[in-house]
């Protein structure tokens, strides 16, 4: 018997107190008061009972989301153990196989466009290794820029359409690939900006024994 039952109980005994007991005014009127006395100690607990069985217990706090973003993160970023350095070169051997682009070529890319970093995004919206923009993501099916194979895919096919918009001249799809191919139509060669002139310039010593035209 729990203590609502108990309480109720006597609450009930001292009621039928007070209607059998009627000696005295003095006698009934005490009675009447132990009875509600202990209606009310029942009530109370009653609203305690309620407020107990009614109240859940909060949840537990979910995972730190920005903890486990933060160590993925930090897992796909780091490219300097070899098993992971390794992983990547197979990566980009397969698919340059896959277009017939060079891998040391694609690797060059990536080098100058993100460091080999997975999660890079540029102050213009490139993102991933070969710093896809939105558009040339979407137009080659990449649905996930920071998705490493996805984003090697979507770049290496950019990349091969270029050489082959250009002849096979790996300048010209450098210089397209960092301004665009309507740059390069509208000058006729590499812009004449000074951060395209110096990005091809710097993946072309990077290739240094591969036949190219410049």
């Amino acid at each position: 018997m729990n203590i609502a039952e108990l309480l109720l109980l006597m609450q009930l005994q001292q009621a039928g107190s007070a209607w059998q007991t009627r000696n005295s005014n003095g006698e009934e009127q005490n009675n009447i008061f132990e009875a509600q006395f202990f209606s009310n100690i029942l009530q109370a607990n009653l609203q305690a009972d309620s407020r107990i069985e009614t109240e859940q217990p909060a949840d537990s706090a979910p995972e730190n989301q920005n903890n486990v973003t933060a160590e993925v993160t930090a897992k796909e970023k780091n490219f300097s153990s070899s098993g992971e350095k390794q992983s990547l070169e197979e990566i980009i051997r397969a698919i340059g196989q896959k277009y017939g682009v060079d891998p040391n070529l694609i690797k060059e890319v990536v080098k100058t466009e993100s460091d080999f970093n997975p999660l890079a995004v540029s102050s213009v919206g490139a993102k991933g290794l070969m710093q896809l923009m939105p558009g040339t993501a979407t137009a080659y099916g990449v649905q996930n820029s920071f998705d490493s194979i996805q984003n090697l895919e979507g770049g290496t096919h950019f990349l091969k359409d270029l050489l082959n918009r250009y002849q096979g001249n790996i300048s010209l799809a450098l210089a397209a690939y960092n301004a665009g191919p309507g740059a390069v139509d509208k000058y006729d060669g590499i812009p004449p900006y000074a951060e395209t002139q110096a990005y091809v310039k710097k993946i072309m010593a990077g290739l240094k024994g591969i036949d190219h035209k410049v």
